[in-house]
Formats: structure tokens, sequence, C-alpha cells
């Protein structure tokens, strides 16, 4: 039994790590494709500070800054404080809606495998 669960454990591991380099694809194409969309409206000095704008320009931020934009696509509530309607309409834009539904599904996907890595490394303490 616990060797057939590292063994299915082990190959969700390799595949989780052939998604990651896709996602890290997915969330470059994705910023492309905010920043001509999005950052006129949303990413403006109307809703952040000068110095905001400035933090999310450099490389590695600027993917945090469209894991934002896929986090306002997805759960549009979460961004009510900050502006009064929808990010944007899912009806108009299906491309985009789409593109962020898979970088947070392979998102959870990937804190299931961490979950399920942490549980295979107490069973390996603890039968050992």
């Amino acid at each position: 039994m616990l060797d057939t669960y590292i063994l299915i454990s082990s190959i969700l591991f390799l595949t989780t790590a052939g998604l990651q380099v896709v996602l890290f694809f997915l969330l470059l194409l994705q910023h492309i494709i905010y920043k001509k969309i999005l950052d006129p409206i949303y990413f403006n000095r109307n809703h952040y500070s000068e110095y905001e704008l400035s933090i999310f320009d450099s490389f590695p931020l600027l993917l945090i800054k469209t894991l934002g934009y896929i986090k306002a696509i997805v759960f549009p509530n979460t961004m009510r404080r900050k502006f009064e309607r929808n990010i944007i309409d899912q009806k108009k834009h299906r491309f985009i809606y789409f593109l962020a539904w898979t970088s947070m599904l392979i998102i959870i996907y990937g804190a299931l495998i961490l979950i399920n890595t942490f549980i295979m490394g107490l069973l390996f303490y603890y039968y050992n």
C-alpha cells in the first residue's frame, strides 16, 4: 500500500514540475495581454501610488501583478474594495477568462501536490 502511494506521489510530483514550466510561460503571456488591456484602466495613478506603480515594473514583481489580475478575474468580489465593478466582462473576453482560470487551476494543483509531498514526508518519517 505504501509503495503504490509513493509511486503515485512521485509521478504526480514529476508532472507538477512540467506544469510549473507551463505556468511560468502562461504568466508571461498573460502579462503581455494584461499590460495592453488592463493596465491603462486599473493599474494607474487613480488606484495606486507612484511607489506601487514603480515596484511592479521589474521582472519578478510583474508576475505578482499578473497573479493579482488573475485573482481579480477569477474571483471578482475580491476587487470590490478598490473598484466598483468587475475587472473584465467574461462574455467579451472569453480567452482572457479561460487563461486566468487555467492558471488558477495549475496553481491549485501545485498547492495540492505540495500538501501531498508533506504527507509523503510524514509517512516516510513515521514508517522508517
